[in-house]
């Protein structure tokens, strides 16, 4: 009777052994994935010297190259295309008349949400409507995060991102309504207009 009793101990005590230990270890863990902010007094906040500060630099923009002008027109083929055998139009207006033709698009289920490069000539035509209809022009855009296309208001620094506009919605699983996007990107144009009093 005494030999089990043993073991049991032995057993119980190997085991306290084996908590301790992983508790060490997940102490020492805890340790190194500790939160690394430090709090600061007010006083200390003051002379506070960040490691690398952050610089703004403005983006490079140009008239668009041949080559994306190239990329641009066979977008906007792709969107023909697919409206002329999906909706029965073989021509866009590029005014506002060709949200509703762009709706059916999306509509019908005609494009996967996971069809980018679809989605993304959806932006294109969409970015035609607002170039043609607020006096946007479409540029070359580049800054640290590499080169877009994008529409610009006059020689400011306002700029609307259409292409990647639909997709990125697609991605987050938000919905598409042409004409209540469109009102809001008129809005916001409108804003970077106004202090110019143009319309």
């Amino acid at each position: 009777m005494l030999a089990p009793t043993k073991s049991r101990l032995l057993l119980t005590s190997t085991a306290v052994l084996a908590v301790s230990a992983l508790l060490g270890l997940l102490s020492a863990g805890a340790a190194e994935t500790a939160d690394p902010t430090q709090t600061l007094s007010p006083e200390e906040l003051v002379d506070y010297q960040f490691d690398d500060p952050v610089e703004w630099q403005d983006p490079e923009v140009a008239e668009l190259s041949l080559g994306q002008q190239f990329i641009l027109g066979g977008q906007r083929n792709e969107v023909e295309n697919l409206l002329g055998r999906h909706v029965g139009v073989s021509r866009l207006e590029g005014n506002e008349a060709d949200l509703d033709v762009l709706q059916q698009l999306v509509t019908k289920g005609v494009l996967a949400k996971d069809d980018v490069r679809d989605w993304q000539a959806v932006g294109v035509v969409f970015g035609d409507i607002l170039a043609n209809e607020l006096g946007l022009a479409w540029v070359s855009y580049e800054d640290e995060r590499g080169v877009s296309k994008a529409l610009r208001w006059r020689k400011t620094m306002n700029f609307v991102f259409p292409i990647t506009l639909f997709s990125k919605r697609n991605q987050f699983n938000q919905s598409i309504d042409m004409h209540a996007i469109y009102a809001k990107l008129v809005k916001d144009v409108e804003a970077f207009r106004a202090p110019f009093h143009l319309r």
